[in-house]
């Protein structure tokens, strides 16, 4: 719950979206991701009866809110690149930046692990492959566009998963 309410503020008071960039299809493909896949499938294999927690909590609920810390900061480092209502782009840097073009992805992708590790579930298995192949997708195009648009962005920088791709 704590994943979705941070998610529901940075769309209220974080991010600024220039152009449409949510599709009306779209809309109801992520709603059926996150309620479907997510929700409802995730709910009846994590609260079965036979469902016996993972020995490893403690380390998971770290590593979870170090990942929803740090994706929420480079939400605001995103936020912050360009004063609003200006067009002007800048190569993103700071933190996680310097390892990959997305970190808010790599982030992102770090807390579905951590609650699929948690959760020893097919269900979070299959929600975390799914997720992180279609963020995966989106840090490829937008890791292309910053190489295309700036002479000098870093050849070392990776899309999203830092040294690996």
């Amino acid at each position: 719950m704590l994943h979705f309410l941070k998610r529901e503020y940075e769309s209220l008071f974080v991010h600024r979206f220039s152009s449409p960039t949510m599709p009306l299809l779209n809309i109801f493909k992520n709603s059926a991701h996150y309620h479907l896949l997510c929700g409802l499938n995730l709910a009846y294999w994590i609260y079965r009866p036979r469902n016996t927690p993972a020995p490893t909590i403690a380390f998971c609920v770290a590593l979870w809110t170090f990942a929803q810390i740090s994706n929420f900061l480079t939400h605001l480092a995103l936020k912050n690149l360009r004063p609003q209502g200006s067009t002007q782009r800048k190569i993103p840097s700071g933190y996680g930046f310097d390892l990959v073009s997305c970190p808010n992805y790599f982030f992102e992708f770090l807390a579905w692990l951590s609650f699929s590790l948690l959760t020893r579930s097919w269900a979070a298995h299959l929600f975390l492959v799914v997720s992180t192949a279609q963020m995966y997708l989106w840090a490829a195009k937008k890791h292309q566009r910053y190489k295309t648009e700036f002479k000098h962005y870093p050849k070392s920088r990776k899309a999203m998963f830092p040294f690996i791709a």
